[in-house]
């Protein structure tokens, strides 16, 4: 088994094989998080062997996990910042 990675070989995410010589699928880790800055790999292109609903689960955990960990945290910084930029010193 091989994950469909057409369109993706120019981003440099490492792959791991599968035990047993089974085939090989992106490396991931918690949340669908990867080596490479802003990109994040879930479902069937991590786990060759999840099955719908696991594979859809993990598409949902790394989508929560954008959001919360990055999206949220990059606009509170910038909150913050515009907030003590119009505040008198």
């Amino acid at each position: 088994m091989q994950a469909r990675a057409q369109g993706l070989e120019g981003l440099g995410l490492p792959v791991r094989d599968l035990p047993d010589h089974m085939g090989s699928g992106f490396a991931s880790g918690m949340a669908g998080t990867t080596e490479v800055p802003g990109v994040w790999a879930a479902g069937n292109s991590t786990d060759l062997t999840a099955q719908v609903g696991a594979a859809a689960a993990a598409g949902a955990l790394a989508g929560a996990h954008i959001n919360n960990v990055v999206l949220a945290t990059a606009d509170t910084d910038a909150s913050l910042r515009a907030a003590q930029g119009s505040t008198p010193h």
